[in-house]
């Protein structure tokens, strides 16, 4: 009569707490309570046995877990069906733990904040925030392995330490330590550190996170490192520990409806101490061991004005439990190198977070609602890590299995390959590809367990996307990594680009690497484009930028903006760019850029630049101290040159330098100006601003150009063909 859909019988699992969802399928007592008993192979009871509510015959629970067979044995509380799973809990003690740690000021007066509906100083002392600490991590490491098992990822979490000590995961456990439910057992370490500031510098405004005149709203991040620094073992740099942390005497400041004492902040730092830290205000509504779970997330009732109401989203008991909690294990995810992502990483999902463990849900006083149950195992929500971040995770040793192979840390790389119908954008990485997204759309999902290395994006596929707005793939790999390409400009790395609605097609050759790796930037800039009036500006003057390397050129028109040929600031301001050889051309109405040099020391490493004009001027350098090979372009017969295109890395080298030529003596439509994949914008979408006075009057132009001589060019290069 019950159905387990997230377990199977025999399974090896590698965590202390285990979360089930299944349903029971009788008419009858659909909506009761499902015991959750949990024995060993001989049948001695391992852990106190408890109840979780059902909706509609669905129901979520947690197992608490001890190493070996798990016979767990699924009832209708009161009698009636059951059901038993065994579930092998084999423990990874060769990697690294989540630590916990319990933060009190030098002379910390002992509790915590403490609204009157809960009883202190049961939820509020030092014991109080302990098992709260201790409870809360397994709710973390329970929803986080279902998370990797939904994903296709294997169960797999985060090991949490554990010592022999007192245990407080069950109300039941006994104080004698002779009982078979003694307390005393091995259970989840909760480090209590003592920092040398005082409850009052802690709760100093200066430094509470939410005040917005506070002078330092990451200092509570230092503090916490210096006091676990003091404690010591395990927390040195050399074992590079990761921490959950909780800020003890954190206190609502009634007078000032204030919140100190607290910041939810976390770093992840690979050479040292990792720290998700949050304050204490909210904690008295977080269960202190599992009995107090399905209570604790769908209390109603209100903590009234004496405790902060954080975010003003804490109006009940069981909204200040999941903003805690949610905002912790965020600040956790952060210690796990996570960024800002989306689900957990991306915030807002507080309400969701019973989703994870209840079938059923409260009435929200924040949002005047009760969402709909019952809560299945298909219930969609937000109170999810994003694939992005249970990849990453699944790279850090602390998420490893022993049977998971070497990690490979290749990157996707992204090339436009075929002609025409046949064109199409091919995906590779070695890593395997778990997902592609068109501007946040997923386009192809592969298998987890049997990653693509190869996706093919055809163009077909893109034409229901405008190209007057700017398109995005987006590329996850199984390593996590997260790489974002422009699709347009990408494809206008085309040999041919057709202009459309014409029959007119634009040319391109170049020299260096094209766009193939996250951060870099490809840009097009042409020699006319249009000015805020909406009419067309020529180009007057081009300044070769050239240093030890490559660095660029920026492109000067008459309506006294500059477009570089390199990367992009907002609001135009576009970062410097180097070049200690730097020379400018200028170039009068009658001449036409007939050749470019780009000389390079390999492939990926372009070094000088030179162009040579139809007046016989020349201009740039091309470190011929440096180059290897100098590479000409010019256009072919019957074109001319009507721009350039190429590829700046994430550190401002140019990777890639060509020309884009049109056929000569043919009227180019004036809607080529506005193809995205043909201009370099900022991508805030700003334009170069004009300088002061702005007008179409080229005999007010800048038009000073420098000496050239032949400047670090032997001649046989300038005049080769």
């Amino acid at each position: 009569m019950f159905t387990l859909h997230n377990i199977h019988d025999g399974e090896v699992v590698h965590q202390k707490s285990l979360l089930l969802i299944g349903r029971y399928n009788s008419p009858r007592d659909r909506d009761g309570h499902v015991q959750v008993q949990t024995a060993n192979e001989a049948g001695r009871q391992t852990f106190p046995a408890h109840s979780w509510p059902m909706c509609d015959g669905w129901f979520k629970c947690l197992a608490i877990l001890s190493p070996g067979k798990n016979i767990i044995q699924l009832r209708v509380a009161g009698g009636g069906d059951s059901v038993r799973v065994c579930v092998d809990y084999v423990p990874l003690l060769d990697i690294p733990p989540l630590h916990l740690v319990v933060m009190l000021a030098a002379d910390s007066p002992g509790l915590m904040d403490c609204p009157p509906c809960k009883p202190s100083p049961a939820h509020s002392n030092l014991h109080a925030a302990v098992a709260k600490l201790r409870m809360a991590a397994c709710m973390w490491q329970a929803l986080t392995a279902e998370e990797m098992r939904a994903a296709g990822l294997g169960r797999r979490t985060f090991r949490l330490e554990e010592h022999w000590s007192a245990d407080s995961l069950s109300r039941s456990f006994s104080p004698d330590p002779d009982s078979l439910m003694s307390c005393m057992r091995s259970t989840i370490k909760v480090h209590v550190v003592r920092s040398d500031k005082t409850a009052a510098q802690i709760r100093d405004r200066d430094i509470a996170q939410q005040y917005d005149g506070a002078r330092d709203k990451n200092a509570l991040h230092g503090i916490f490192l210096d006091a676990m620094k003091r404690y010591g073992p395990p927390f040195e740099d050399l074992t590079r520990p990761i921490v959950a942390g909780l800020i003890f005497d954190s206190h609502y400041d009634k007078a000032s409806n204030l919140i100190t004492g607290h910041a939810a902040l976390g770093s992840h730092n690979p050479t040292g101490i990792s720290l998700g830290m949050c304050g204490s205000h909210v904690a008295y509504a977080w269960p202190r061991f599992i009995e107090e779970v399905p209570d604790c997330l769908l209390d109603t009732t209100p903590p009234g004005d004496t405790v902060g109401n954080d975010c003003n989203a804490c109006p009940t008991n069981w909204e200040a439990c999941t903003v805690g909690l949610t905002a912790f294990i965020h600040e956790v995810g952060h210690a796990f190198s996570a960024p800002h992502t989306s689900g957990i990483m991306g915030g807002g999902c507080s309400r969701d977070f019973p989703k994870n463990f209840l079938s059923t849900v409260a009435y929200s006083r924040v949002l005047n609602r009760r969402d709909d149950v019952p809560i299945t195992i298909h219930t969609d929500h937000m109170c999810r890590w994003a694939l992005q971040d249970l990849l990453r995770f699944v790279g850090l040793p602390h998420f490893r299995h022993p049977s998971d192979p070497e990690k490979n840390s290749a990157s996707a790389v992204v090339t436009v390959e075929g002609h025409g119908d046949s064109l199409r954008l091919v995906i590779n990485c070695k890593a395997g590809i778990a997902e592609v997204n068109l501007n946040g759309t997923v386009l192809n999902k592969t298998s987890i367990p049997n990653p693509a290395k190869q996706v093919l994006v055809r163009i077909n596929e893109l034409s229901r996307f405008s190209r007057n707005s700017p398109l995005q793939l987006q590329v996850l790999s199984m390593n996590g990594k997260h790489a974002e390409y422009p699709v347009w400009s990408m494809l206008s790395r085309m040999a041919q680009i057709q202009i459309p609605g014409t029959d007119i097609h634009l040319r391109r050759k170049s020299v260096g690497r094209p766009i193939g790796e996250d951060g870099d930037w490809p840009w097009a800039v042409l020699l006319n484009k249009r000015d805020q009036r909406g009419n067309l500006a020529q180009a007057y003057k081009i300044d070769l930028r050239v240093g030890w390397r490559l660095d660029g050129a920026e492109v000067y028109f008459e309506d006294r903006t500059k477009i570089p040929c390199g990367r992009r600031g907002p609001g135009g301001n576009d970062p410097d760019m180097g070049g200690h050889m730097t020379r400018k051309l200028l170039i009068s109405r009658k001449a036409e850029i007939t050749k470019v040099l780009v000389s390079r020391v390999d492939q990926n490493d372009l070094c000088g630049l030179r162009m040579f004009l139809s007046n016989g001027k020349a201009m740039g350098a091309l470190n011929k101290h440096y180059s290897h090979a100098v590479e000409t372009l010019v256009p072919d017969e019957g074109q001319i040159i009507v721009g350039f295109y190429g590829t700046t890395s994430q550190h401002s080298r140019c990777n890639e330098f060509g020309i884009i030529t049109a056929p000569r003596n043919i009227q180019l439509p004036d809607w080529l100006y506005d193809m995205p994949e043909l201009q370099n914008n900022p991508k805030d979408g700003s334009g170069s601003r004009l300088r002061p006075n702005d007008g179409p009057r080229r005999y007010d132009l800048d038009i000073a150009e420098d000496q050239d001589g032949g400047y670090d060019c032997h001649l046989d290069v300038e005049e080769s063909d």
